[in-house]
């Protein structure tokens, strides 16, 4: 999805823990999958095509200007049929060598024009991971970054433009984008289906194919030359939603070295986030809409159908669960108690996350539609919080409802990520990406009907000069030249060097500062403590240490104390 599709939805709607016996055994197998790799890239080289041996079978990929590209490299058994909401299953061994030219199928969803694909299909077969590599001979093995992508849990692959991993891999880094069950078939939880295992657990899925697929990552990416000790997980969004709960899952704990959050976690209040009891009951009422009688009958009821019902009314009302498995409470009191993962975290947000446009759904704004937003979302808080929000004009209408929707929906949960996190003392890195965004190129603007020039004008007006919600995504990965449709300038290409060198050093060694800092004019990035002031890096033209104002902390408290409106 690019930015342009991101602004219309927005606006319209430390070390890994192996047990020393499976340490010996993987050492011995990483060894054994290094030697294959190295002799089967020099070997298919020349005609562009390279095999690689994994536990599975033989894979075929692609080299393309000096990139390894494996792409569509299933994980899991199908999650179809019988295995529909179920946890995902070891995928079978293959004969001969399997095609990984293209990419897989993507989750089914209901996205339609507003998303930029390259996978030519959808389907609930969609459990495959993509992996770009620049391993060559004698060299050791490289860091391992896998990306989660966002979509609210509903839209998005691993295909998309944004998240191509060839700029990341010319970087050293080993890059992999993953597919996870999204929506009604991601997230449905029902008392029948805690019936079917032995946790007694419904619903997460999606983030137990996460689970699947960093296992899978872990146990076979030696054979693209990574290294299985030097994983590390990121994720924009509702990714980033997803590193915090594998921060705070048990079965996630030892799977990954360092994590990135990108403009979100699930610690901003329990609206993202439901209780079992509550999934529960919301599954049954689904399922009544299905006029099904058993989860058999259900698991009968063809995808698009099944999609198509449970698009009705709200499609984000499937969402992550403490089910008593992947989850055994809310993440937010598992932070609190401080018994997450104590990895190192790279974690921040963006400027102008919400564009006021979003806040006011698209009515007038100026100072009394701003309070009386604020009251129906707050009610008796309102006043006290419209103190740090102060308005009296319509420029400070429009300044004040980009603050407030920004923070309401992006900023305070992953303000209370690094907070919580940098009290159990690992390392926290904080950003605050502020570069403003050039725009759509005159071009992009004039393709198309008379309706989508307007619309494309509109938007382009939104987009032009902020940093909105994942306007960062190709600034970190380096793929500002994959999405051609902006007016990039000179000044974007070095903000995405120096972002992406930051991303990169923090892949490599858990620390933003490193390698690259001389020859890319990086400023040392302090690490944020608890017993400290806070200090942030804002990352934009030029990119410089800030302190967080008093006024600041105080309004994510306030929030924090009041909870959140709907």
């Amino acid at each position: 999805m690019t930015q342009f599709h991101r602004m219309v939805l927005i606006i319209f709607a430390t070390q890994m823990k192996i047990p020393r016996k499976k340490k010996f055994i993987l050492k011995f197998r990483v060894a054994l999958q290094t030697l294959f790799l190295l002799s089967s890239f020099s070997l298919f080289a020349q005609s562009a095509r390279v095999q690689v041996s994994v536990n599975e079978g033989l894979l075929e990929g692609r080299m393309k200007d000096g990139v390894y590209i494996f792409k569509g490299i299933p994980y899991a058994k199908p999650p179809v049929g019988n295995l529909r909401w179920r946890a995902p299953e070891p995928v079978a061994k293959w004969p001969g060598v399997r095609k990984a030219i293209d990419f897989s199928a993507r989750p089914v969803q209901k996205s339609g024009i507003l998303y930029e694909f390259r996978s030519e299909e959808m389907s609930e077969d969609c459990l495959y991971l993509n992996v770009w590599s620049t391993a060559k001979a004698n060299d050791q093995p490289q860091p391992v970054y896998i990306f989660i992508h966002g979509g609210s849990f509903i839209h998005g692959d691993g295909s998309q433009p944004a998240y191509d991993g060839a700029s990341m891999a010319k970087q050293g880094i080993v890059y992999v984008s993953i597919n996870y069950r999204l929506g009604v078939f991601g997230f449905l939880a029902h008392p029948d289906l805690a019936k079917e295992n032995k946790w007694g657990a419904s619903g997460n899925y999606g983030l137990l194919d996460q689970v699947a697929a960093i296992k899978w990552v872990r146990d076979n990416i030696a054979a693209f030359g990574g290294d299985p000790y030097r994983i590390i997980i990121g994720g924009e969004s509702v990714g980033a939603q997803s590193v915090s709960a594998h921060m705070a899952s048990p079965l996630s704990k030892g799977l990954f070295a360092a994590a990135i959050a990108q403009s979100s976690s699930l610690l901003d209040s329990r609206r993202l986030i439901k209780s079992k009891k509550a999934s529960e009951k919301m599954g049954i009422d689904f399922a009544a809409l299905t006029k099904s009688t058993s989860i058999a009958a259900m698991r009968q009821i063809d995808e698009k159908r099944l999609l198509k019902i449970a698009s009705k009314g709200d499609p984000r009302r499937f969402k992550p669960t403490v089910d008593g498995y992947f989850l055994n409470q809310f993440p937010i009191d598992v932070f609190q108690a401080g018994n997450q993962a104590k990895v190192p975290l790279l974690v921040g947000w963006n400027a102008d996350e919400v564009p006021a446009l979003a806040f006011y759904r698209l009515r007038r704004i100026n100072p009394e539609n701003f309070r009386e937003r604020v009251n129906k979302i707050y009610g008796e808080d309102a006043e006290e919080l419209l103190k740090y929000y102060p308005v009296k004009t319509k420029a400070e209408a429009k300044i004040a409802g980009s603050k407030l929707g920004s923070d309401w929906l992006i900023n305070y949960g992953t303000w209370q990520l690094a907070e919580l996190h940098a009290k159990s003392e690992a390392p926290v890195y904080r950003y605050l990406f502020d570069q403003p965004h050039p725009g759509l190129t005159s071009k992009t603007i004039n393709d198309g009907n008379f309706f989508q020039v307007i619309l494309k004008k509109l938007i382009n007006k939104a987009i032009t000069g902020s940093a909105f919600h994942a306007a960062e995504i190709e600034y970190a990965l380096g793929n500002l030249e994959v999405q051609g449709n902006y007016a990039w300038k000179p000044g974007d290409y070095l903000v995405s060097k120096q972002m992406q060198s930051y991303f990169v050093n923090f892949i490599r060694t858990g620390n933003p500062n490193g390698e690259s800092q001389n020859q890319n004019n990086l400023v040392n990035w302090p690490q944020l403590r608890s017993t400290q002031t806070n200090r942030f890096l804002r990352i934009g033209l030029p990119s410089k240490v800030e302190t967080e104002a008093d006024t600041t902390k105080n309004r994510y408290l306030l929030l924090q104390k009041i909870s959140f409106g709907e």
